[in-house]
């Protein structure tokens, strides 16, 4: 009898179903959060996935076989709350269904936010959330809210949370900045290694009063549709300061070693009206703290080789000089860069380079002993010396110009 009772009791938990199942209509997944400061109360946008919306068409909103437009593919609720965690609670009793993190792509924080609030909260936050990955990518709206770029439907792409993490990587070649800003990056920087963050920056190409609305996208104007991803968002700890431009941010891109390509157009053309254009490959640099009589100077060597792209003047570019004198011009330009972002980090008194925690591996006890307690007064003082070395690899398949005359 013993034997057919254990029996029982094996099936029984064999074929004991899942009491803590979720189905998936029974969830709304959410693909981006943007985050603002109204007044005294923080908006949280939700950017949900519309399953049915994902089905069909392209682009922000499907589209049926008749040619009316369906649902969205995506929604954005906004919810207002004291704190980010009430936000989201707040938002179950507006919400048809069980919120779902875990696919979130990006985190969007206005400027306005960025700078009275700063990332404290959200960071909390997202720490004690096990749902939310650490890879997911965070963005500043530049000059506007959060909520001003997820209530846009996107053509071609039909989660605009999704089309952000794609831009952010596409755009690499002019921001410089390869696999963009993650939160476990900041968390690093700001926790770890002695350092203040930076937050790459978003904002509208052009801003639509239709741009909400799904019948947007049936303007062939894709420009009010789609994102720029601008220069850094520099912070002094938690709270935001100021903005790279895309050259300096070209300049932190790399000193921290974050770019593997990069394009390049020089106004220089032998005095001639016209531009050289030129794709800078396998980019590599590295920074090296030198302490002398208590003088700090950290030498930036980079290299790279070029490949020429373009060029809308007449030049001899068989000419040996001629491609001597283009990666002199490159490395002037990189070093500008370089020089350009360390001068404006140097002004807001903010090391967003690592500058303190190289020091530290190289010197614990001076940076302990001299430099850890008053390190933004030391590091006005850092000398930096960027040492670039560039080589020409192709001119392309065309020797002559085609501005050359016969």
């Amino acid at each position: 009898m013993s034997r057919y009772r254990k029996l029982i009791v094996i099936l029984l938990l064999v074929l004991t179903g899942c009491n803590a199942k979720v189905e998936l209509n029974e969830v709304l997944i959410v693909s981006a959060v943007g985050i603002d400061q109204e007044g005294d109360q923080m908006m949280v946008h939700l950017q949900v996935v519309n399953a049915g919306g994902i089905t069909g068409g392209q682009g922000g909103a499907s589209v049926g076989s008749s040619g009316s437009t369906g649902g969205g593919s995506v929604y954005t609720y906004s919810v207002a709350g004291t704190t980010l965690y009430e936000a989201v609670e707040k938002a179950s009793n507006i919400l048809p269904r069980k919120l779902l993190f875990s696919h979130v792509s990006c985190f969007i924080v206005g400027e306005k936010y960025a700078r009275k609030i700063g990332l404290a909260p959200l960071f909390d936050y997202m720490e004690r959330n096990y749902e939310i990955r650490d890879n997911a990518f965070i963005l500043i709206a530049k000059n506007s809210s959060a909520k001003d770029i997820l209530t846009l439907y996107t053509p071609i792409n039909k989660n605009p949370g999704e089309l952000l993490r794609r831009q952010v990587e596409l755009s690499s070649s002019t921001t410089g900045i390869a696999k963009g800003i993650k939160q476990k990056d900041i968390i690093n920087w700001r926790y770890g290694e002695f350092r203040d963050p930076v937050i790459q920056g978003v904002e509208r190409v052009e801003l639509s009063k239709m741009s909400g609305s799904t019948s947007n996208l049936t303007n062939i104007d894709a420009n009010n549709k789609m994102y720029h991803i601008t220069g850094l968002a520099l912070f002094d700890k938690e709270h935001m300061t100021g903005w790279y431009n895309e050259n300096q941010t070209i300049g932190w891109a790399i000193i921290n070693a974050r770019i593997k390509q990069l394009f390049i157009s020089i106004k220089k053309c032998d005095g001639q009206k016209g531009h050289i254009g030129l794709m800078i490959k396998n980019i590599k640099s590295s920074v090296k703290p030198v302490v002398e009589q208590e003088e700090i100077t950290y030498e930036v060597n980079v290299s790279g080789i070029a490949n020429l792209q373009e060029v809308t003047c007449k030049m001899d570019i068989s000419d040996p000089n001629t491609i001597i004198e283009m990666e002199k011009q490159v490395e002037e330009h990189i070093e500008h860069d370089i020089e350009s972002a360390v001068q404006l980090a140097k002004q807001k008194k903010i090391d967003v380079f690592g500058f303190g925690k190289s020091l530290y591996d190289k010197e614990p006890k001076m940076w302990k002993k001299q430099y850890k307690k008053v390190w933004k007064k030391e590091f006005t003082k850092v000398k930096v010396t960027p040492v670039v070395t560039i080589q020409m690899e192709s001119v392309g398949t065309r020797v002559k110009t085609i501005h050359e005359k016969k």
